[in-house]
């Protein structure tokens, strides 16, 4: 819609204090002309835009973020949710210039939430402006940007973030089906691809990418942790070639691709050969799943130099393919699970070998360990990542993931840690309590 600010004003947005703060509003947005001139013109530190139920159909390139919120008083971009419902944008009658929101290198302290943001493209329609092929659902520039319980899917990015991004933090979010279906040349497409200079992506169920990774982060300093992540159509995660820093994967589920046609079964990268993956790829108490024979669960590309420290994973399944080390970093690690056969290096210690890892159901993706599971108590009971002095609490999972991101599941630690990303409880069939 073309239509002016001014001429909308009065049927597309209401105006109300938002208590607690004599300056912030909460602006009733029912319009996109409306919703980009307060994202661009007018919102303030403490304002709340609140996008109406209903179904939104993008008429422009993007929707620009320009005004910045403060340390602590953040511009929220929130969807209404009725029914259960949120608000959708859909992007498909238009070329998307790399997100349907697009935030700027100067903008900061903005929070989404509540949103579904689907079917971004940014070359459709050849007889319109191309943009290229990895529009996304958010294009994250800036600093202290926050995505919460939004819906990304069928986009050929499902998220994007530069390097000069900085403290970016996704959480309770669903990402899948997002991956470019355009059949030109082009770089490949992910439901992740991540760059920025600080990155958290947390309790969220990632899932379905159609062209290549589910997780790429080339960022300097990442954290991925408590969150379900399957069926990919390239690696799983990876710690891509540009990584500088130190990387956390704590907490998670990763299952490989069930499909079997398609030939690359890498589940865990490091590095893609289009340049050097530097620091620190610490791993605690994920559960890692292989579908497949020929499932290989650790990838090292020769130009890496990244260091992996394995602590209180399991790799279970049916392949035994556990690594293929063509990097140069150390490969370490402690009090891991792994299928009985594989080939781990000597520098990787106090493992433990079995056929079955004693989950409550494989097949049925109850990842839980069972009474009697050898799981059970043989984690490490004070993992080091980087040395850190935070403490026991902040370094050991306080979440177990799950496929509904709106579940925040604690993790109830009795004696010793257990293997893997969840905890036996005691009580109730198979002694496992109800959740």
């Amino acid at each position: 819609m073309n239509l002016s600010f001014a001429t909308m004003a009065v049927a597309a947005v209401s105006v109300f204090a938002l208590c607690g703060s004599a300056a912030a509003r909460v602006y009733k947005v029912s319009d996109l002309d409306a919703l980009q001139e307060l994202c661009s013109e007018t919102a303030e530190p403490g304002d709340v835009i609140e996008i109406q139920p209903g179904m939104y159909y993008l008429d422009r390139s993007h929707i620009p973020v320009t005004r910045s919120g403060e340390p602590g008083n953040p511009i929220i971009i929130r969807g209404r949710v009725e029914d259960g419902k949120r608000p959708v944008i859909d992007a498909s009658r238009v070329n998307v210039k790399r997100g349907i929101f697009r935030t700027e290198e100067s903008t900061h302290d903005v929070v989404f939430e509540d949103l579904e943001l689907r079917n971004a493209w940014g070359a459709r329609f050849p007889d319109r402006e191309r943009y290229g092929t990895n529009a996304g659902a958010i294009y994250f520039q800036g600093k202290n940007l926050t995505a919460r319980r939004v819906h990304s899917h069928h986009n050929e990015d499902g998220w994007f973030a530069i390097h000069a991004a900085d403290n970016i933090l996704i959480e309770n979010c669903e990402i899948g089906h997002n991956g470019t279906q355009y059949k030109g040349r082009h770089n490949p497409t992910h439901n992740f691809y991540f760059c920025a200079e600080r990155q958290v992506v947390r309790n969220s169920y990632i899932h379905h990418s159609t062209e290549a990774q589910n997780f790429k982060s080339r960022g300097h300093h990442t954290i991925l942790a408590y969150n379900w992540i399957e069926e990919d159509a390239g690696y799983s995660t990876e710690v891509a070639s540009g990584n500088e820093g130190n990387t956390l994967w704590i907490g998670n589920v990763i299952i490989k691709r069930t499909e079997q046609g398609r030939r690359q079964r890498r589940i865990l990268g490091v590095g893609d050969g289009t340049g050097v993956a530097r620091g620190r790829l610490t791993m605690i108490n994920n559960t890692i799943i292989s579908t497949q024979p020929n499932d290989l669960y650790l990838f090292t590309e020769k130009s890496s130099t990244c260091d992996v420290v394995l602590i209180s994973n399991v790799f279970a399944g049916p392949s035994t393919r556990f690594l293929e080390h063509n990097g140069k970093g150390r490969i370490t690690g402690t009090n891991n699970w792994f299928q009985q056969g594989m080939n781990v290096p000597e520098s990787v210690t106090n493992g433990i070998f079995g056929d079955d890892p004693g989950f409550v159901d494989l097949a049925g993706h109850d990842f839980r360990p069972r009474r009697g599971s050898a799981l059970i108590d043989a984690g490490h009971p004070f993992p080091d990542y980087l040395n850190s002095e935070q403490g026991l609490e902040q370094i050991l999972p306080k979440y177990e993931p799950s496929r509904d991101p709106d579940a925040r599941i604690k993790r109830i630690i009795q004696g010793t840690v257990d293997i893997g990303a969840f905890e036996y409880r005691s009580g109730g069939a198979e002694g496992i309590a109800a959740r």
